[in-house]
């Protein structure tokens, strides 16, 4: 039986429809999707992945589990578009096996420790509560204890005074970070790492005559170890791309978070060696790609 000029219509118009529902949207979430670190947040043997998005001046921190098909465990988000989250990381604090997830939120030139964790009465994520904001955060590190079971947070942040900024060392105690005590500056800030980050070339097209063609470069630094690989500081640079990292003695890869494909600005790693009373010093230079 032939179809009416109006059947025709709604044929059409549905089809329409079902192409817009089923191929727009996914492409558009994942142009602002990006994978920042993977582990075993819930404590068995699935595996999930902790992502950062961007939609519509809303920041999104999200885990999300890897089993088919995928699905959101978990959310938060600022609707602030200043808002960005360049440092996320997982540690055991408590030593209970079951990673809490650290990250810096920042806002302009502030930026606020926030941490999370899987609350196993709950079977839900929850922050992590403390007795005071911990903001103004220069930089944070990870200090085990003796015995290796329990890590504690080691943070440097800006004070009221003139002093400048006062490392206080953070414990997990009864799913709340509780201040253990306010750690010696000046024994603290005896060894480490400190430089700066620049960028070239600072503007498109040829460089004029008297030009460095390099300029300061505000972003995140990374630290690993060269023993195990592992992270032991991250810092942000200041607006003039310098940067000071305490660190025992030993020997240090220096860089940009690492991030998988090609992105730019992009730099290479640089090996240094920390000795006792000692600052390393150390220039990272990003390559913008202009050209």
């Amino acid at each position: 039986m032939p179809l009416t000029p109006f059947a025709i219509f709604l044929v059409l118009a549905s089809a329409a429809f079902c192409v817009a529902q089923t191929h727009n949207p996914p492409e558009q979430r994942e142009a602002n999707r990006s994978v920042i670190a993977s582990g075993r947040l819930l404590g068995n043997r699935e595996v999930q992945q902790v992502l950062v998005s961007r939609t519509d001046g809303t920041v999104r921190l999200v885990i999300e589990s890897l089993t088919s098909p995928r699905k959101i465990i978990w959310e938060t988000n600022s609707r602030n578009g200043e808002t960005k989250i360049d440092s996320v990381r997982l540690v055991d604090l408590d030593g209970d096996g079951i990673p809490e997830l650290i990250t810096l939120w920042w806002k302009g030139d502030n930026s606020v420790l926030r941490a999370f964790h899987w609350d196993t009465l709950r079977r839900a994520f929850a922050e992590i509560g403390s007795d005071e904001e911990i903001d103004k955060v220069h930089s944070y590190r990870i200090v085990e204890s003796r015995t290796g079971r329990t890590k504690t947070l080691a943070v440097a942040a800006s004070t009221e005074s003139n002093a400048g900024p006062a490392t206080r060392e953070y414990a997990l105690r009864h799913s709340r970070l509780v201040r253990t005590r306010e750690m010696d500056t000046k024994a603290t800030l005896d060894s480490g790492i400190e430089g700066q980050a620049i960028i070239s070339p600072s503007h498109p097209g040829p460089i004029r005559q008297g030009e460095s063609g390099t300029t300061p470069y505000k972003t995140a630094i990374v630290v690993w170890s060269t023993v195990d690989g592992r992270e032991v500081a991250r810092v942000e640079t200041g607006t003039d791309g310098r940067f000071r990292i305490a660190l025992k003695p030993g020997s240090y890869r220096v860089g940009p978070p690492q991030q998988t494909g090609r992105f730019l600005p992009r730099a290479s790693e640089e090996t240094v060696t920390v000795t006792a009373g000692n600052f390393a010093k150390v220039t990272i230079n990003f390559d913008s790609g202009m050209r």
